[in-house]
């Protein structure tokens, strides 16, 4: 079976993709077998292994298609002109926001999978990649030039996972946790802070 070509998928191989990537933000990789796949995509479960030849290899094509949407989304989004680290920043904050919440299930199934060596090479969604998008921008548009390249990407780092955190809140519907009173525009005007003057 030759490999598949994640922008080319047919209507039924999206759809066992799409089953397979909720099914692992809530049950989590292990607890996602071929069969919940086939019931959740509404397949057979022989129509997984005519498209997929197993598993891993459905799990690694469906992580595939959205790490390379989200290489895509961020190159295009960067590639845009930025007047000051003001814009830069609000700009960012709201598109990663965005891009989290579209390739929620992959986000969500990439963090449930930390720590687990078998599916280590298969969940990664950019995030190091947006950082590092993030932190060249930021280092050509900031007028701090004291900051080291070590202190950009901490601050990106910082910047990144704070909006993940409002998406696993809202996740996890949790009414008394303590980022209840954080915000988007709470998180883009703290990162803000260290550029002013």
């Amino acid at each position: 079976m030759s490999p598949i070509d994640e922008k080319k998928m047919t209507g039924t191989q999206q759809r066992i993709i799409d089953a397979a990537l909720h099914l692992i933000s809530h049950v989590g990789y292990k607890s996602t077998t071929t069969k919940l796949i086939a019931q959740e995509a509404h397949v057979n479960e022989t129509t997984i292994f005519k498209n997929f030849k197993s598993k891993e290899a459905l799990m690694d094509t469906a992580f595939k298609q959205h790490a390379n949407q989200i290489k895509e989304e961020v190159d295009a989004f960067f590639s845009q002109p930025f007047s000051s680290t003001s814009e830069l920043l609000e700009k960012t904050g709201y598109f990663i926001e965005d891009i989290y919440s579209r390739h929620r299930d992959v986000v969500i199934g990439s963090i449930k999978e930390v720590g687990n060596e078998k599916a280590q090479t298969i969940f990664t969604y950019k995030q190091e990649y947006i950082n590092h998008s993030l932190c060249q921008q930021l280092q050509r548009l900031s007028d701090h030039p004291n900051y080291t390249k070590s202190e950009y990407e901490t601050l990106c780092f910082i910047f990144n996972n704070s909006i993940l955190a409002l998406l696993i809140r809202d996740i996890r519907h949790d009414k008394e946790d303590t980022l209840t009173h954080v915000t988007l525009d709470s998180i883009i005007q703290m990162m803000l802070q260290p550029f002013k003057d």
